[in-house]
């Protein structure tokens, strides 16, 4: 799972080796991803996950957002390198302006998201026996506010309800805010009352999986109650 290969690939359907990290050109700019080779045809792309406690991507800029790779230990943000290790080592955020360019491949032209939510840090996409609750859905492109444009249900593959983030953020077509950049829809920024994580807020969020401020610094998975859990990740193809 720690493996890093250093080849930097053009896309991600060029890809053939094992599950682990690798460089990817995304228009002209080199993503470090998590790439998972062993969940229903393999090309998974980690864009987000949160472990609970671990202040989730809180501080994180919109540029970043937007454009980094970004990864964050107990400890803070970190370069990505060759010593990558463990998925349950890492908070992630790829950039939004990536995901096109690392999707495509489930459904052409479409951003297909698999995400779930689990009780250890680090469970693997394919260890779908460890997942509390996982479900599909697609999107046509980001907006220019990198809004979820066209969102669609695929299927609840463990019958346990749609998540918040697309149920609430990506149906509403709500733009993603960061600390420095307020595009929510509610008077103050939602952002900074959550920890300054990012996420697609409205007035405020509902399965928001970085949380924190008044609530708990955990994945949730629908609403803003008790529906939190350890670990939670977000992949597309």
């Amino acid at each position: 799972m720690g493996t890093y290969y250093g080849k930097a690939y053009s896309s991600v359907s060029q890809i053939t080796g094992a599950s682990g990290w690798y460089n990817v050109y995304v228009s002209g700019r080199k993503a470090f991803v998590y790439v998972n080779q062993d969940y229903d045809g393999g090309g998974w792309v980690l864009v987000l996950a949160n472990r609970g406690g671990t202040g989730g991507m809180n501080n994180l800029t919109y540029n970043n957002a937007v454009f980094s790779s970004n990864y964050r230990t107990n400890s803070g943000f970190i370069a990505p390198n060759r010593t990558f290790g463990a998925l349950s080592n890492y908070n992630v955020w790829i950039g939004t302006s990536m995901w096109s360019g690392l999707a495509g491949r489930a459904t052409s032209g479409k951003v297909t998201v698999v995400q779930f939510v689990s009780t250890s840090n680090g469970t693997a996409l394919n260890s779908t026996g460890s997942h509390t609750k996982r479900y599909r859905w697609r999107f046509d492109n980001f907006t220019s506010t990198y809004a979820f444009s066209g969102a669609t249900a695929v299927s609840d593959e463990t019958g346990t309800g749609s998540p918040g983030l697309y149920s609430y953020h990506a149906l509403n077509g709500y733009s993603l805010t960061t600390y420095d950049n307020d595009q929510d829809v509610y008077g103050a920024n939602c952002s900074t009352l959550y920890n300054n994580n990012p996420y697609w807020y409205g007035a405020c969020w509902s399965g928001n999986y970085f949380a924190g401020g008044g609530y708990q610094d955990y994945p949730y998975w629908d609403g803003s109650g008790g529906d939190y859990y350890q670990y939670g990740a977000v992949y597309i193809k």
